[in-house]
């Protein structure tokens, strides 16, 4: 009870009071004096704030508190003292507190909220209360409590069965995504629900290979009669579906086979009775299938091809053996299995670089202020709810198969991913930065992060600029002189702890120590898979590096900012690479899918091959002239232009060059096919603002980015990996509309490029994302979760023909098989997409 005490006092520091994460507007007013930005909706946010907290002081976060403890005695108290229920539909973070009783399976006082009539059918981050109580399954600690909660409100409140989230995902998606076997227990399963698509087109009876759901299909499967329906309708629906191009109704057996998912095949053999020559008629024709196979295929895809063809064979023979009543005197021990690991490398101390603070108030206000802070990576690793870091997250529960089919395979479980959590304490050295930036820079920033001192000498030189003189400002002039929070905010600790170094990247006195930590950490990852200890990792550090140039901020006429950067720990690391195992490492892709250019990169990049920096001098009207100044650097030698390959899909619309930040990365500063350094170089993918891209995207990743990687054959592939282009994050102003299952696509298509050229060298480091308010199920959370999974999971996968085949279903191309899809799909589908909708017969009859 202590630990969820400690955690419930963090998560209430977290606790926003908005009903929605407003994106920024496009109007900015600036104080004359100070020099901030500062959007309107930030004014309304503080205003939201103000107007609550003179209202209800600190009983709501009482109110929270008792809650997060189930005691409904004390929140029936704290309503009677407010003399109004109004506090019972009041949005915290997104939150209303019946949504908050679901999320952490506070039952009683759901009941007692459900009482007084709230509103049941409101969304937060596009989740129902059915999969809100789902969503800390993940944790084996808190699986009683989510076990109640769902069952719970799929008795009382039956409508929300019918629901799906933000991602077209059932309840049972979600159940199947992290093999949540109790939860299927006292609920009737029927094989409409199995059949359910998602807004990625994938079945829920999909999901058992995409996440080895292996427990949840023994529990639907045990039962030879459904099974046998289960089987037979996979076969109609792929058979059927003119939108799958690929081996029709064999897919589903052969995506079984590429993700290893031995123990669904076993069970299938073992309950194959009733539909065993519909069995044996696909294995074969799937075998025939890859003998046809054109044999130029690389060495690599030859060996997958094999080793499939391999475990068919094995599975064809189990089923005859089973014909032959022989299975139960043999175990199943498939001749191929691949085993992989991920390492996931973080330090603490990254942290302590902008803490917010820990008062409620001020841990809110601050936190809206400077978006890049602490609790994007309290979020991920912290030792008790951290959703990336918590070892149950990626180990779930032990098998539990019938003792009778456990003896009969001779299997390791591979129902989770292979996931290796590396604290580290390393620091880079000053050597490893001045690989790519500029040693003025640094030794200035470790002046001006000294900010004890920087404060005492701002005292005795009161006419140097205030705009780095002072702490953090909240600019609430426009606000009611008696506003509370800026009382409780206006005291000099606040004030001296946080420091402007650009017009909006803040430091404060652990930030210069910070960058070593957080370099380290990347350069920790690169020997971690050099050395062959994992084949992969993910470097959980900040502040994101991309748009730190050499000098810090990128030469812009636009900004003079470095986008909450500092140093570039994608480039520090790409250096240090090449340099120390230039034995193996020719060369390095760095691919950025962060919504912003990674112009700092870029920069880097292009002083490989020699950068002329222009600067202009006006003095006083009476002259003007401009000085050029050519820089290099080098991380090895001279070939070092064409042996680095950087790659950025960004938003940039070249007509409208002012519109998104860092207002640069458009076609004309790619390298060309006629250059010397070509497929080497520079290669910008600008994408338009505002417009929907999910479906452009991926055409593009396939079609221009991949092929360049191919040409370039890397050695090692950096990624930069920005998730502030989802749909719902708070910065981008919606111009993406990207989601997990395109963060996953990219993942895994990247994935296998490595597979294919550098044994599955990959170096993923943390960037861009700043919607953690909703804490787990957060865009940002959800979507680096969603990364590492498939950092791992793609490592464990057969792959063929060029990467072509993925666990994960590709957008469809061209408009007309749009049309073709739609039709085929066309709503007979009883799960509605819609925010706040009952169902009832009625809606039925329309749709029939």
């Amino acid at each position: 009870m202590e630990s969820n005490s400690n955690y419930n006092e963090r998560e209430i520091h977290n606790i926003d009071l908005t009903d929605s994460c407003k994106e920024e507007n496009d109007n900015k007013k600036y104080s004359e004096n100070e020099g901030d930005i500062i959007s309107e909706d930030q004014m309304n946010y503080m205003n939201d704030i103000n107007s609550f907290y003179r209202k209800y002081n600190k009983k709501y976060f009482q109110f929270i508190n008792a809650i997060f403890h189930d005691d409904k005695i004390q929140i029936e108290k704290i309503l009677n003292s407010c003399q109004s229920t109004s506090m019972v539909n009041y949005s915290c973070e997104g939150f209303t507190p019946i949504q908050y009783a679901a999320l952490y399976g506070c039952i009683s006082c759901f009941e007692y909220l459900l009482s007084l009539k709230v509103n049941t059918d409101k969304r937060v981050e596009g989740l129902n209360l059915i999969h809100l109580s789902l969503s800390r399954a993940i944790f084996k600690k808190e699986q009683e409590k989510c076990l109640k909660m769902f069952h719970y409100i799929y008795n009382v409140l039956p409508e929300q069965r019918y629901y799906v989230d933000r991602l077209g995902r059932t309840f049972l998606h979600i159940i199947f995504e992290y093999d949540f076997i109790d939860a299927l227990d006292k609920i009737n399963i029927n094989l409409e629900d199995l059949f359910q698509e998602d807004n990625n087109g994938e079945y829920v009876i999909n999901y058992v290979y995409i996440y080895n759901s292996n427990q949840c299909f023994w529990k639907v499967a045990k039962d030879p009669q459904f099974l046998a329906e289960i089987y037979k309708e996979i076969r109609r629906k792929y058979e059927n579906n003119k939108g799958a191009k690929y081996l029709l109704k064999e897919k589903f057996l052969d995506n079984l086979f590429i993700h290893q998912n031995y123990y669904i095949i076993g069970i299938m053999v073992i309950n194959c009775s009733l539909f065993i020559n519909e069995l044996i008629e696909d294995l074969n024709n799937l075998k025939k299938y890859y003998s046809q196979i054109d044999q130029n295929e690389s060495e690599i895809e030859q060996n997958c091809i094999s080793q499939i063809k391999e475990n068919i064979s094995y599975t064809l023979n189990m089923i005859e053996n089973f014909k032959n009543k022989k299975l139960f005197d043999e175990k199943f021990n498939f001749p191929n299995k691949i085993r992989e690991f991920t390492a996931i490398v973080f330090n603490p101390n990254c942290i302590n670089h902008i803490k917010l603070p820990d008062e409620p108030i001020k841990h809110l206000i601050t936190r809206f202020q400077m978006l890049e802070n602490s609790d994007r990576l309290q979020c991920l690793i912290d030792k008790e709810n951290g959703i990336i870091l918590n070892d149950q997250v990626f180990h779930f529960q032990a098998v539990n198969l019938d003792k009778e089919f456990k003896n009969r395979m001779n299997l390791e479980y591979s129902g989770s991913e292979s996931i290796l959590f590396y604290e580290t304490e390393r620091k880079s050295t000053l050597n490893d930065i001045l690989k790519c930036h500029d040693f003025n820079y640094i030794k200035r920033l470790k002046e001006f992060c000294n900010i004890k001192n920087h404060n005492q000498n701002n005292n005795k030189k009161k006419e140097d600029s205030p705009k780095k003189e002072k702490g953090i400002q909240f600019n609430l002039n426009s606000i009611n002189g008696e506003n509370l929070l800026y009382r409780n905010l206006s005291n000099n600790s606040l004030l001296l702890n946080y420091q402007k170094l650009d017009c909006d990247t803040y430091i404060n006195e652990y930030s210069y120590e910070n960058i070593y930590y957080s370099t380290g950490c990347v350069l920790e990852a690169v020997d971690l898979v050099m050395k062959g200890k994992v084949k992969n990792a993910l470097a959980l550090i900040r502040p994101p590096g991309h748009n730190a140039g050499f000098y810090g901020p990128v030469e812009n006429l636009e900004v003079n900012s470095s986008g909450f950067c500092i140093v570039n720990n994608v480039a520090i690391g790409a250096a240090y690479a090449k340099n120390i195992y230039r034995n193996i490492i020719k060369k390095i892709a760095i691919f950025d899918f962060d919504i912003h250019h990674g112009n700092g990169t870029e920069e880097i990049i292009q002083m490989l091959n020699d950068k002329t920096f222009i600067k202009s001098f006006n003095y006083d009207k009476i002259c003007s002239f401009t000085t050029k100044n050519t820089k290099q650097i080098n991380w090895l030698d001279l070939d070092d232009p064409k042996n680095i390959l950087f790659i950025s899909t960004h938003i940039y619309d070249e007509q409208n060059q002012n519109g998104f930040f860092p207002y640069s990365g458009g076609y004309k500063e790619n390298t060309s096919k006629n250059s010397n350094i070509y497929p080497g170089g520079i290669f910008n993918i600008p994408f338009n603002i505002r417009k929907n891209l999910s479906y452009e995207y991926r055409n593009i990743l396939r079609t221009k980015i991949i092929p360049r990687l191919y040409k370039f054959k890397p050695d090692i592939i950096f990624i930069s990996s920005g998730f502030d282009g989802h749909k719902n994050e708070i910065i981008n102003k919606q111009n993406m509309f990207l989601n997990e299952f395109d963060f996953a696509y990219i993942t895994q298509e990247i994935q296998f490029v490595a597979n294919k050229f550098c044994e599955g060298r990959v170096i993923s480091v943390l960037e861009g994302g700043y919607n953690v308010s909703t804490g787990l199920i957060s865009s940002f959370a959800q979507s680096v979760f969603t990364h590492a999974r498939f950092l791992n999971l793609s490592l464990n996968m057969f792959q063929c023909f060029n990467v072509k085949l993925t666990g994960l279903k590709r957008k469809y191309e061209m408009d007309d098989e749009i049309d073709t899809y739609n039709k085929i799909n066309k709503s007979k589908n009883k799960f509605k997409k819609c925010e706040n909708f009952r169902l009832n017969e009625e809606d039925f009859k329309k749709e029939e």
